[in-house]
């Protein structure tokens, strides 16, 4: 195994007793310091206590030397040799000048020098640093004419300086060889790597070494490069003897015990366990799906030695969830850091991610599990969990959720109709204002009454109006004469109490329901929140409530519960109406046609056919329900195509494949696993519009829709083509507000 950090060298000769006590902090990943000062009784058997930066103690050499060569959670040890009150810089020389430094290190040594923290006088740690040099060195000069030389990779004596806003002020020999966590089998973390004492520490929170104890195995379906898998091994085996040689610094310092240190390392390295399991007997199991993750941990488990006991696989978990070698365990401990790309936004909870955890479940019975994940997201999680830790991961902060694998594991969280009801009950009860959004939502359904007489069934009636209220209301009318609110509250900032955020959307589903005088049955309630994969495709959970509603003389089928959508874009309406007169005696191609509006609104006004193309068996089975609903059969005239729409425009138009409207409305960007690649609207459409361009018959019109915020057309689109923006011409009253929330132009050949 090689690594940058180099060996350290062996220590000098003991200068104090060996049976003295040497008081040391030892320093822990935040947020795991209770971790640390358990893992440290455990090793050294002595009496350690948790303190705010890690954990402290009187400790034996023998004891400070086992906690250097075998913690894998501690990330540096400090023997505190100073402290005092620094006001400026004179008073922080005067103070390091009191130290008699000779009994440290001789004149002739090498030294390092750290600082963090500083106040209003020493507000720059390379300037404390500095100022510490200058007085080491110019007691040295004083008195013997020599001085010790500057050395950063490989000192003979590190010092590590804090200092308080208040002036108060620590100095320290740095026992350990830099920071701790550098075992030396990592060159390449991957995209997301994890510290490994911190890897480590969270492995003691859920709880490794009872699971172990028991004879259970460790798991990670989303290993990365390895981190804590190799981890799990080192705290049942130990560390390697090449490993615990090199985490000895200040070689150099006088008070080192080198015998004592000579005895720890001969001795067998210490685990978690008492009685560490053999190699032999031990196999822990990891997968990833991403190559180049599974060959950087290939890598780091052969570097640490441990390729006989970590097995790793490619595969995507949310296909393979549970290797047939893991079954096999009656229990264990599935860990992991899961992709933070993928985050889980929604209240309802990621389809994809309640489906992979339902599988853990049903799997891994009794198992543990731990997750690591974003922070301030654990009420999204699928899982019920006994324990959430807040940790610094990538210099952010991230939450380690933890539990148990049972009957009752999995969430039921309340679907956008139960929890409408919630939300009005809680609006009412606790009364909180909502006067301005109320005076709002008045004045708006005053405004648009007139679009109800004029034959509109469906129509925004507020749309995040107001700072406070950043929320949408849609109104239905069914065809029953039900009316229906959907309000979809926009995710709230991070930095937004997500209490206080759920209150004021409690108050304004209340106020909502009194303003427009709904039933308080007839109210659904969503979080809008960006979506990735197959999220806009996955169901809510099981209220499945369907309407239809009508527009126009067309049917068509609302569903208010199931999916992030209800199936009909209603600032589309007019656009649909304008589809459904050009379309008339002609024939339509409908792209990314979602539920199929568009085509049975052509359909009903007389078009010859339509041909509608997308992804998702969801929506084109909702659309074959559409034109039911209407009277059409799917058939030769009127066509369904479960398709990629760009590998499908890739291929060249038959004969009989031209068409004389064709509507092209792609989504902002979409990474579907479905397709082979992402669609970028931004990006794409330059492609797409010369795609279906082909399919145009002679003197037809590509219209061409999208509501990427900020969308700009390629000005070789525009050299290109003729064309005519009808952005305004299609924009409903009630989505006036925002008219740049949309581009729709036609398009047509030169």
């Amino acid at each position: 195994m090689t690594d940058s950090v180099q060996d350290a060298p062996a220590p000098t000769a003991a200068a104090t007793p060996a049976d003295s006590l040497w008081r040391v902090e030892i320093i822990a990943p935040p947020g795991l310091e209770t971790a640390l000062a358990e893992e440290l009784r455990h090793l050294t058997g002595e009496a350690i206590s948790d303190r705010p930066f890690g954990a402290s103690g009187e400790l034996s050499s023998a004891g400070v030397y086992q906690i250097l060569a075998d913690s894998l959670i501690a990330a540096r040890v400090y023997l505190p040799v100073a402290r005092g009150h620094v006001s400026d810089a004179d008073a922080l020389y005067d103070w390091v000048a009191s130290v008699d430094w000779s009994a440290h290190l001789n004149a002739d040594d090498s030294l390092a020098i750290s600082a963090t923290g500083g106040n209003a006088a020493l507000r720059h740690t390379g300037f404390i640093a500095t100022r510490i040099k200058d007085a080491i060195v110019d007691q040295f000069r004083d008195a013997t004419g020599r001085r010790p030389s500057v050395d950063t990779e490989q000192p003979g004596l590190r010092l590590h300086c804090h200092v308080q806003a208040q002036g108060e002020a620590s100095l320290a020999i740095e026992l350990s060889n830099g920071s701790l966590h550098r075992r030396g089998y990592r060159q390449d973390g991957g995209e997301a790597p994890l510290r490994e004492n911190l890897a480590a520490g969270l492995l003691w929170r859920a709880r490794w070494t009872q699971v172990a104890a028991e004879g259970g195995t460790l798991f990670d379906p989303m290993c990365g490069s390895g981190t804590f898998l190799i981890e799990g091994a080192l705290a049942l085996l130990g560390q390697p003897d090449v490993m615990r040689r090199r985490r000895l610094g200040s070689p150099a310092w006088h008070g080192h015990d080198s015998a004592t240190w000579t005895d720890v390392l001969e001795a067998a390295p210490r685990s978690w366990l008492d009685q560490p399991p053999s190699r032999e007997s031990l196999t822990l199991f990891g997968q990833d799906r991403h190559p180049m993750q599974l060959a950087a941990a290939h890598a780091n488990i052969e570097r640490a030695g441990l390729g006989e006991v970590i097995e790793i696989h490619h595969a995507d978990s949310f296909d393979s969830p549970c290797p047939d070698a893991v079954r096999t365990h009656e229990t264990g401990l599935l860990i992991s850091n899961v992709p933070f790309g993928q985050r889980i936004e929604d209240p309802y909870g990621d389809p994809e991610w309640t489906a992979l955890c339902s599988r853990w479940v049903n799997c891994l019975p009794g198992w543990y599990w731990g997750i690591l994940r974003a922070a301030d997201s654990e009420g999204q999680w699928p899982l019920r969990f006994e324990k959430r830790l807040t940790v610094i991961h990538g210099g952010a902060e991230v939450d380690f959720l933890r539990g148990q694998f049972g009957e009752k594991s999995l969430r039921q969280p309340a679907g956008p109709h139960a929890l409408a009801r919630r939300l009005i009950e809680q609006g009412r009860r606790d009364a909180i204002p909502a006067d301005d959004f109320a005076n709002r939502l008045q004045k708006n359904l005053r405004q648009r009454k007139s679009l109800l007489k004029q034959g509109d069934t469906t129509m925004r009636v507020y749309d995040a109006d107001l700072p406070d209220f950043k929320l949408a209301v849609d109104y239905y009318l069914t065809e029953d004469g039900e009316v229906w609110l959907d309000v979809q509250e926009y995710q709230a900032p991070k930095q937004i109490d997500p209490q206080k955020a759920r209150a004021r959307l409690a108050a304004a589903t209340a106020a909502a329901v009194e303003v427009l005088g709904v039933d308080d049955d007839c109210v659904v309630v969503r979080q809008r929140s960006r979506q990735s994969g197959q999220q806009q495709y996955g169901r809510f959970g099981a209220e499945h409530i369907e309407r239809v509603i009508r527009e126009r003389d067309t049917r068509l089928l609302v569903n208010l519960t199931d999916y992030l959508d209800v199936g009909l874009f209603i600032d589309h309406r007019l656009l649909r109406d304008h589809i459904a007169r050009l379309s008339r005696g002609k024939r339509l191609l409908n792209l990314f046609c979602y539920t199929g509006s568009a085509s049975v609104r052509a359909a009903m006004a007389g078009a010859l056919g339509t041909r509608s193309v997308d992804l998702s068996n969801t929506y084109l089975e909702w659309a074959e329900r559409n034109f039911s609903l209407n009277g059409f059969e799917i058939g030769q005239e009127h066509r369904l195509v479960r398709a990629d729409v760009i590998k499908w425009l890739a291929q060249p138009p038959a004969d009989d494949e031209r068409f004389d409207v064709i509507f092209l409305d792609p989504p902002s960007f979409s990474n579907s696993k479905s397709m082979d690649d992402t669609l970028d609207v931004q990006r794409d459409h330059p492609e797409l519009i010369n795609a279906c361009m082909r399919y145009l018959a002679p003197g037809g019109v590509l219209i061409f829709s999208n509501n990427r915020k900020g969308f700009t057309l390629d000005p070789v689109v525009e050299k290109r083509f003729q064309l005519h923006d009808i952005s305004r011409k299609t924009l409903p009253k009630d989505f006036s507000r925002t008219p740049e929330r949309r581009f729709v132009c036609e398009i047509r050949s030169r």
